[in-house]
């Protein structure tokens, strides 16, 4: 059995502030010991579930939060920024399931810890009246490749999102939002035991999840400013509906990712 992992750091049980998300600073340290800590309970229920292969994606900001060392053998770890999947490098068709560590609600989501859809310049993403975030964009182009999601871990928005969006998916909740920079925390090790076990439960239950199928719709990507818009509005194929609005097409959902990866970088950068 095949698993991928990809995994942030918004949703990891005690970061509540953007000093924890970080680069510098004791924080951040912090926050990354913690990182690592759910990423290790995962892992466990991972293989005692009986994964014999594990590919974990570092998919939060520069892709440099984790250390490969002493992870399991079975275990591979794709670090480092700008690949071609941005936070879901590394899945391809052959993979059993997708878990998603560490996730936090998409962007605007009344008291959810960090509150985001990819970076702060994205007001929205969404196919006709379906609001995404980022597991709903992730687990979609998991589905192009086949694969099904398996768990889900973050606060108690973040579980709620997944669950209207892809009913059934295992959550795990290890914390619930207070506002956006406030969370009400259990002890790291009972969130962690509840990971280890809920992980192990749903990559057993592998056999009952479905792919989640992208319906055929353009995406709508809004920005929170114009100037963002018209940065990204130089990437070719998409179409500028108004000043902070594109739509994005394609013949499948990773031709239309991988256009949104494209205008989100292009709105990053500075004139």
């Amino acid at each position: 059995m095949k698993l991928f992992v990809a995994i942030d750091l918004e949703g990891i049980c005690a970061v509540v502030s953007e000093r924890d998300t970080g680069r510098d600073g004791a924080a951040a340290e912090l926050a990354r010991r913690h990182m690592r800590a759910d990423l290790d309970a995962v892992l466990a229920g991972c293989l005692a579930a009986g994964a014999a292969e594990v590919v974990v994606c570092d998919a939060h900001d520069d892709g440099r939060n984790l250390d490969a060392g002493g992870l399991p053998p079975q275990v591979t770890l794709v670090s480092g920024g700008a690949g071609r999947h941005s936070m879901m490098q590394g899945i391809a068709a052959g993979f059993d399931g997708a878990l998603f560590v560490g996730y936090h609600a998409r962007a605007g989501t009344e008291a959810a810890v960090l509150e985001h859809t990819w970076n702060y310049k994205v007001f929205s993403a969404r196919f006709g009246d379906l609001e995404v975030g980022e597991f709903g964009l992730g687990a979609l182009l998991a589905g192009h490749f086949g694969v099904p999601p398996l768990h889900v871990s973050g606060d108690d928005k973040t579980a709620a999102e997944v669950q209207a969006l892809a009913p059934g998916v295992v959550t795990t909740v290890v914390k619930a939002g207070v506002t956006r920079l406030c969370a009400e925390l259990c002890p790291p090790q009972e969130a962690r035991e509840r990971l280890r076990a809920d992980v192990e439960s749903a990559v057993r239950r592998r056999g009952e999840a479905k792919p989640l199928v992208w319906d055929g719709r353009p995406l709508t990507l809004t920005f929170t400013r114009a100037e963002f818009c018209d940065r990204a509005a130089s990437c070719p194929g998409v179409k500028r509906l108004d000043g902070r609005t594109l739509e994005i097409a394609g013949e499948s959902y990773e031709e239309i990712y991988l256009s949104f990866l494209a205008c989100v970088r292009l709105s990053d950068l500075e004139d």
